[in-house]
């Protein structure tokens, strides 16, 4: 093809890439208003470089106008992927497309993951195919060639680290698109995608953090999700077993119940949860995070899971609450009571060193004792306290604090091992980390360590620091002794 023929291919495209950028209806959002103002300012420089050279005249740039160039391509085409929305990979506009397709904002792609394709409106459905083909029309030409030729070549982007994990039929669909002339024909095929496996980051991550951005709350991704196989959970088995059941039921269909997982410290409470969450993460199960400074976006939270395919574990790390604290009767009103119901494919669960969740001063260590009202002091108020004076509604009182402790139907100790049990656990995180040393000495060095750092609980975090604190030691000490070992032999 010569430079002439290619000119008046490329003039060709921009006319076409403009009228499909004016076709994008205006929910699509594929592309945001200000990414299709640049991307158009950037079709208008091409078409201008390529009336140029169809005029025979060279493109004489200044070095400013090239800087400024290449500013426009970089903003155009590599937008989403430096505000971090995009998964990175090859710098050009058909996988960012994809990448947002596959998002699902798209009006037709929220409704498919409540319904199947064929559900929709017909309505909903053409407007979701005449978008596609508007994309197709924007991500066909070859951005590279493109580039070179109005002087703003740019380098390939990385994968950005941390961007999830995204199910294998994603990948396949990608392909499809890429070998298609005709992306409207693939709408159907999208819309399933999206009914099994859902939409966006709620797709590829498996924990979030429900935080407020600009007075929005919205589900933040964990990019680097803390996970721990379930079956390197040692003791406890069986209240474990009540724990991973309920969940079953919950990913089932079922109604499961909000749990309060408590036990001392180091017993692996909140460890138990992400368990949980990476064993069943390819079945749906997604866990977020909610802070206490967080818990009044707690009925927000409804609103941003309801109708998604996935299913949720609100978590709620270290629960501790005094008397008088709002968030008490904010917590209760919001797991159980208030006007709204919990969505379906939400439950709570939560940590907590007690089981009464309002004792904090400790000053009934014993519990918050019997509600019954013929209880044997009947002008006890609030957690022990003895009143100066009576007091008709201090049975009341009480149960309003005890109120948040109902809300969660399953409480669930973890008890600290034994000590067989810690140490068959110390011997089984060394044996993964890879430390072959007898069963003797790794427990005698065990034992030093935590006694000069003072653990006086020994759970799996103990044995886990310890592993963490020995293995470099014991990498050093075999590397000495392989390397005096072949000199001596040598």
């Amino acid at each position: 093809m010569t430079r002439s023929e290619e000119t008046l291919q490329i003039a060709s495209q921009v006319e076409a890439m403009l009228a499909a950028l004016e076709r994008l209806s205006s929910f699509s959002r594929l592309l945001a208003p200000a990414e299709i103002e640049r991307l158009r300012s950037l079709l208008h420089c091409a078409q201008a470089c390529a009336d140029r050279l169809a005029g025979g005249k060279e493109a004489q740039r200044t070095a400013d106008e090239l800087a400024v160039q290449h500013q426009r391509c970089s903003d155009a085409l590599l937008a989403a992927a430096l505000n971090g929305d995009w998964g990175g990979g090859a710098p050009d506009l058909q996988g960012l497309l994809l990448n947002r397709l596959l998002d699902g904002q798209h009006p037709f792609l929220r409704a498919c993951e409540k319904q199947s394709p064929a559900e929709v409106p017909d309505a909903l459905y053409q407007v979701a195919r005449r978008d596609l083909q508007s994309a197709a029309t924007l991500a066909r030409p070859p951005w590279g060639a493109w580039l070179r030729l109005i002087g703003g070549d740019v380098e390939p982007l990385a994968p950005m680290p941390g961007d999830g994990v995204e199910p294998a039929a994603v990948g396949q669909l990608k392909e499809r698109f890429a070998l298609s002339e005709d992306w409207a024909e693939l709408a159907e095929a999208l819309g399933c995608l999206i009914r099994e496996h859902g939409r966006g980051a709620l797709r590829r991550f498996p924990a979030f953090r429900l935080v407020a951005r600009e007075a929005k709350p919205i589900l933040e991704p964990i990019r680097h999700f803390a996970e721990f196989p379930l079956g390197w959970l040692e003791g406890n088995e069986a209240r474990i077993q009540v724990l991973e059941e309920n969940t079953r039921y919950f990913l089932a269909g079922y109604r499961a119940h909000n749990a309060l997982i408590w036990g001392p410290r180091g017993g692996g409470k909140s460890t138990l949860i992400r368990a949980l969450v990476g064993k069943f993460f390819d079945r749906g199960l997604r866990a977020i995070e909610i802070s206490p400074s967080c818990y009044h976006l707690l009925p927000d939270l409804f609103t941003l899971v309801r109708g998604r395919r996935q299913r949720f574990v609100g978590v709620l790390d270290n629960v501790s609450l005094g008397r008088g604290d709002d968030s008490l009767h904010l917590l209760s009103r919001t797991l159980d009571g208030g006007l709204e119901a919990c969505p379906d494919n939400l439950v709570f669960y939560a940590t907590s060193n007690y089981k009464d969740l309002v004792d904090r001063e400790g000053e009934r260590p014993q519990g918050l004792g019997q509600m019954q009202l013929d209880d044997e002091r009947p002008n006890r108020v609030n957690q022990g306290i003895q009143a100066e004076f009576y007091d008709p509604q201090q049975l009341q009182r009480l149960d309003q604090e005890r109120a948040l402790d109902d809300r969660f139907a399953l409480k669930v100790f973890l008890d600290l091992p034994s000590r067989q049990q810690y140490r068959s656990m110390v011997l089984s995180y060394a044996r993964r980390a890879g430390i072959d040393l007898s069963e003797e000495d790794l427990l005698a060095a065990f034992e030093v360590w935590r006694m000069r750092h003072n653990h006086d609980l020994v759970g799996g975090r103990t044995a886990r620091d310890f592993i963490d604190a020995y293995l470099p030691q014991y990498l050093r000490d075999k590397g000495e002794s392989n390397q005096s070992s072949s000199s001596s032999i040598s």
